[in-house]
């Protein structure tokens, strides 16, 4: 996870997209949109400095409304 939490951080920093921490199973990854992704639970928006904040609602996949 925590490789995941630097990597979308530093993509925060670099170039100031929105990061999401995303898991799948036991697989922890970073999107910028998390609507396309089935299957997995959203963490929260990773910041700049590696901080992971709740989102107000866990968003679910679009693909299963």
């Amino acid at each position: 996870m925590a490789e995941a939490i630097k990597e979308a951080a530093r993509m925060r920093r670099e170039h100031g997209w929105k990061t999401y921490l995303i898991k799948f199973n036991d697989y922890y990854s970073y999107t910028f949109n998390p609507k396309f992704f089935p299957n997995f639970e959203l963490l929260g928006e990773v910041d700049a400095e590696g901080k992971v904040n709740p989102v107000p609602k866990r968003k679910k996949s679009f693909f299963h409304t």
